[in-house]
């Protein structure tokens, strides 16, 4: 979409010249090998300097392989923490990661929820279970919650009754479904209410609450926060968000996610790179990208997450939190990551 609205405009000005985009995109099958080779044929083949888009964790390690030595940079949605650091400059995420939705959600739960002391959270065994709760273990703890609990599960379990009657057990106040799938965390909150759990109930990596309705039912789903799921049609998102969702609906016939506006905002924030460096050396736009805020479909869009990554590479926007209401996917604040209240 936003290449097409360049060069419908008469192409990327870049110092004296004007360039017409071409997208080159290979479909890696969400397969760590495949995405190696897809980046392998792009840089040297078609002789590619950005890469924007490609998401799952494993393929983002395996794209680094090749992206990083070679000085190509690359934009992605990838969750995993190892994939921005000072030892990959040329990397940068586009979509919140756990990192950087964790303490604003649970700010926001403090602050409107303040009988809410205790935290219990549950998520898959795995890399990418175990960055989220600790993600989140560190927001609580920041913010003077107790946690309840911090428990993992295999994927594939349906029965969570043994692992959620120890974490009952506990008495929390909230239930954190964390890193869970969606139809695991429906499970997950349907057996947790037959054990007759009333409490508060999130899912802080959740991008489709519709899933977790499906499974849990109505009523074990009733209340779900999710600080992730995006409803383009929402009050509680910008103008140019809702624009870009039409125009998106139009296109493609189907409401776009988040994915989808983090990267096309990537995809400005480097054109208008390229633009301020006055070149296409990568080098120069990385300088360019770094050094200031950008305006974007999200609204200020600012680099940050050195505390987090050693390096300034995590884009951060506002988000939106989200409740489930009668079967519904309700938006209901608005709230910033840290570096963009300063």
């Amino acid at each position: 979409m936003r290449a097409d609205e360049i060069n419908k405009a008469g192409g990327l000005k870049v110092g004296n010249d004007v360039y017409h985009i071409k997208i080159v995109s290979y479909d890696h099958k969400a397969l760590a090998a495949d995405a190696a080779t897809a980046a392998n044929k792009l840089v040297f083949q078609d002789k590619v300097k950005y890469i924007i888009g490609n998401a799952v964790g494993a393929t983002c390690n395996a794209v680094q392989t090749v992206t990083e030595p070679e000085k190509v940079l690359f934009s992605f949605v990838c969750w995993g923490t190892a994939n921005l650091g000072p030892d990959k400059p040329y990397s940068f995420r586009a979509m919140l990661s756990q990192w950087e939705v964790a303490d604003p959600f649970y700010r926001w739960v403090k602050e409107k929820h303040p009988q809410i002391k205790r935290v219990a959270l549950i998520s898959p065994n795995d890399t990418s279970g175990k960055d989220t709760n600790t993600a989140v273990v560190k927001a609580l703890k920041g913010l003077g919650f107790e946690v309840a609990a911090d428990e993992y599960y295999e994927r594939g379990t349906k029965d969570f009754y043994p692992i959620l009657t120890k974490l009952l057990a506990t008495k929390p106040d909230m239930l954190d479904v964390a890193a869970a799938p969606a139809g695991e965390g429906g499970l997950i909150l349907k057996q947790a209410r037959e054990l007759g759990f009333k409490g508060a109930k999130g899912w802080t990596a959740g991008t489709n609450p519709f899933t977790i309705i499906g499974v849990a039912g109505k009523e074990a789903a009733e209340g779900v926060w999710s600080p992730l799921n995006i409803n383009v049609k929402s009050d509680f998102v910008s103008q140019t968000v809702r624009r870009f969702g039409e125009e998106y609906e139009k296109r493609y016939k189907e409401v776009p996610g988040v994915i989808a506006i983090a990267n096309y905002a990537a995809f400005d924030v480097i054109t208008k790179a390229m633009q301020d460096a006055r070149s296409l050396e990568t080098d120069k736009v990385l300088a360019a990208l770094t050094q200031k805020p950008f305006d974007t479909v999200w609204g200020k869009l600012v680099l940050g997450g050195k505390e987090t990554y050693g390096i300034d590479r995590q884009f951060l926007y506002p988000m939106v939190i989200s409740e489930v209401r009668d079967g519904k996917v309700v938006d209901i604040a608005q709230v910033l990551p840290a570096a963009l209240k300063k």
